[in-house]
Parts: C-alpha cells; sequence; structure tokens
C-alpha cells in the first residue's frame, strides 16, 4: 500500500513537472536578431557595430549627416564650422569621418568607438604645421548635441630652419 501511494504521489509529481515546462513560453520564438545577433531572454545581443532591438543598425549611423559646430579655445573665442559626417561601412561600422574639421577643406578625420555614445579622435596629421594628438566626443541622447574636446599641435616657424610646438585644446558642441 506504501509503495501504492508512494508510486502515485511521484507520478502525479512528474506529470505536473512536465506539464509546467511545458507551458513555459520561449522567449526568443518571435525575435529576429539581424547581423549575426543572437537572442538571449527575448533580447537581441548584437556583434560589435552593431545595435538596437533586432540588430539592424550600425553604431555609427547616428553620428551620420551634417552637423553646425561651435569650437572654442579656452571657451571664449568660438570658431563656427559645418562638418558633414560621413559613415565607414563597408570597411568598418566602428568609425565614421568628419569633412571640414577646423575648416579644413580636403582632410578628413577619423574617429572611432569608444563606447554606445561615445567617439574618439585618434592622432592624425592634418597638414605640415598641424597634428590632431587626439579627443573625445559624447552624443547627448536626450537633446542630440554631440559635446567634447580635442588637442592638437600647431608647428609655428620661428625661422626657416625651426619650428615651434604649441599645444592647443578645443573644446567644441555640435547640434543638428
Amino acid at each position: 500500500m506504501k509503495i501504492r501511494v508512494f508510486t502515485v504521489l511521484m507520478s502525479c509529481m512528474i506529470a505536473s513537472l512536465v506539464l509546467q515546462s511545458a507551458c513555459v513560453k520561449d522567449k526568443c520564438n518571435t525575435v529576429v536578431c539581424n547581423n549575426g545577433g543572437v537572442c538571449v531572454s527575448g533580447i537581441c545581443a548584437c556583434p560589435g557595430g552593431y545595435e538596437g532591438t533586432s540588430c539592424s543598425k550600425t553604431w555609427n549611423e547616428k553620428f551620420a549627416g551634417r552637423w553646425q559646430v561651435a569650437d572654442s579655445v579656452a571657451r571664449d573665442n568660438i570658431a563656427r564650422y559645418k562638418y558633414e559626417i560621413t559613415n565607414n561601412i563597408g570597411i568598418s561600422r566602428d568609425s565614421f569621418y568628419i569633412a571640414g574639421f577646423a575648416d579644413t577643406v580636403s582632410v578628413q578625420i577619423m574617429c572611432t568607438r569608444q563606447a554606445y555614445r561615445i567617439f574618439k579622435m585618434p592622432e592624425q596629421k592634418i597638414d605640415t604645421f598641424l597634428i590632431l594628438k587626439s579627443g573625445i566626443g559624447t552624443l547627448d541622447s536626450l537633446t542630440g548635441q554631440i559635446k567634447g574636446n580635442y588637442t592638437y599641435i600647431r608647428k609655428i616657424p620661428v625661422s626657416t630652419t625651426e619650428t615651434k610646438d604649441t599645444s592647443v585644446t578645443v573644446f567644441f558642441s555640435w547640434r543638428r
């Protein structure tokens, strides 16, 4: 009798576990993750360079387009420019280029991903007398503005054979 009761109880417990597990919904059943993204608990985990609910956007898309720029040295001398940001799709989803940087016409400055809304400007030679040393910018998700700074070295000729290096930090603000 005890064995029969025990067997019946065990059978009921096993049946209830099977039925309960059959009722658990697969959260990834209807989720589609693009570009190699993987669904985890109903949310896409995107590979580097992709983002969005379905991994269908590239990181650099949010920076593309025309920007009104205000550069200032020591926050008082403001210069205004227009930048055109172009994406580097096909080569890298983690970078973009600035055309019109500091009013240069023929030079494009490369910026690379540092974090979700943050980019950095690695060292780049702009011309014979100007070297961009470094920079960083952050996209404000509320205002849509980008703020940051960059430092450059200007080689100022002091004679026909010598130059003097001057380091300058520029604070910037971009808006569409």
